[in-house]
């Protein structure tokens, strides 16, 4: 039998990436209490391997357990069990909504995304103090005005954007994790009705524009999937951002990177040690599994530990996008981001400087981030 382990699923204050590779050094699996329930964590790296490409482990959200509550929404809250969404579909249903979202992320749309990406961080870059914080000042605002642009939402969206992300993610209890939900769903769905006038080119005025050619998606489905993008979108790239900017400003000013290929290599890098999603989103079993010397009952929720996985595999191959069919439709665009943001902010300060060693994070299932990354800023100055 498993041991069950006691360590907290919800956000806190404190780093679970540690606890999560201790993990995996002592119990191969390992069930802990959740919500009036048990769910089990994978966290050998071979099993986890397994389990990824094993289809008994499915995303299908209709398999989870009476009693299963997901804390971020995602999966069971009232907005999300309208309609099946793309990380808790299967089969032909997942092929048909992936194709439908990946069309905003394809290949023909990269320049548009590269040159908005530049121009926000740009005027980011333009507003910092010589000493600022950039978590609230760079890290949390450019994936926020990234995914707006990519929905097609109004500038003025993105702190509105930004509030409900924060409740979601970090809410201190159900009621504000609840409020946050609210926000976002009714913000985001108040552009397939009265707001409609305001939409900018992007992926809701696209799937509306479908459902009124040929009915192929429906508006409940664009109200679901569309706000669904936001957390995943904003807050993943956020904690990214923000580790490898910390990373980075660990070295020395001569070691840091100045290529296209050595920045590239730095967000794999960053990528693979700093899994914004600790443990890879919500599977259920639908026959017993057996993984290594123990079997996980049918019916059970299954998280993937991210971290060990990613511990012992090369920075090229990392699972932090997932693996499979759900590997993440959004990975080019995050890339896209964490390249230019590292590229250019370097370009401006390459001298910057931490102030402070002291890295605080919060973290939980759904999420680890840095809270602040105090920096001294000395920008590159031009010859007159």
């Amino acid at each position: 039998m498993t041991n069950l382990v006691d360590i907290r699923l919800d956000v806190s204050p404190g780093d679970v990436q540690e606890h999560l590779l201790d993990l995996a050094r002592r119990h191969p699996l390992a069930r802990v209490a959740w919500a009036g329930g048990e769910v089990w964590l994978v966290n050998d790296p071979e099993l986890v391997r397994q389990a990824f490409r094993d289809r008994r482990f499915t995303k299908d959200a209709d398999a989870a357990p009476d009693w299963f509550d997901d804390a971020t929404g995602m999966v069971g809250s009232a907005q999300t069990s309208r309609a099946a969404a793309l990380i808790s579909s299967e089969g032909a249903e997942h092929t048909r909504q992936r194709k439908l979202h990946a069309a905003v992320f394809s290949a023909r749309h990269r320049e548009r995304w590269e040159r908005l990406i530049t121009e926000v961080v740009h005027d980011l870059l333009g507003t910092l103090d010589e000493e600022v914080d950039l978590v609230p000042r760079l890290a949390y605002p450019l994936p926020v005005a990234v995914i707006s642009a990519v929905l097609g939402l109004p500038p003025e969206m993105r702190d509105p954007l930004i509030e409900a992300c924060r409740l979601v993610t970090h809410g201190v209890d159900d009621a504000e994790r609840e409020r946050g939900r609210v926000l976002l769903y009714g913000g985001v769905g108040a552009f397939l009705g009265p707001r409609r006038h305001e939409l900018r080119p992007g992926m809701i005025a696209d799937l509306l524009a479908l459902h009124e050619a040929d009915g192929s998606v429906s508006t409940v489905e664009i109200a679901t999937w569309t706000p669904g993008l936001v957390v995943p979108g904003h807050e993943s790239t956020t904690s990214v951002l923000a580790a490898l900017l910390a990373d980075v400003l660990d070295e020395p000013p001569d070691s840091r990177p100045t290529t296209a290929e050595e920045v590239g290599a730095r967000v794999e890098a960053a990528l693979s040690a700093h899994p914004p999603f600790p443990l890879a989103t919500w599977r259920f079993t639908t026959t017993p599994v057996p993984l290594g010397e123990h079997e996980i009952p049918a019916g059970k929720p299954v998280l993937l530990n991210i971290p060990a996985v990613n511990r012992v595999s090369p920075p090229t191959a990392h699972y932090t996008f997932g693996h499979g069919a759900h590997y993440c439709v959004g990975a080019p665009l995050a890339r896209t981001e964490l390249r230019i943001a590292l590229t250019e902010f370097l370009r401006k300060f390459p001298d910057a400087t931490r102030t402070t060693r002291d890295a605080r994070w919060v973290s939980g299932y759904a999420i680890r981030q840095l809270t602040s990354l105090p920096v001294r800023l000395t920008p590159v100055r031009v010859p007159a």
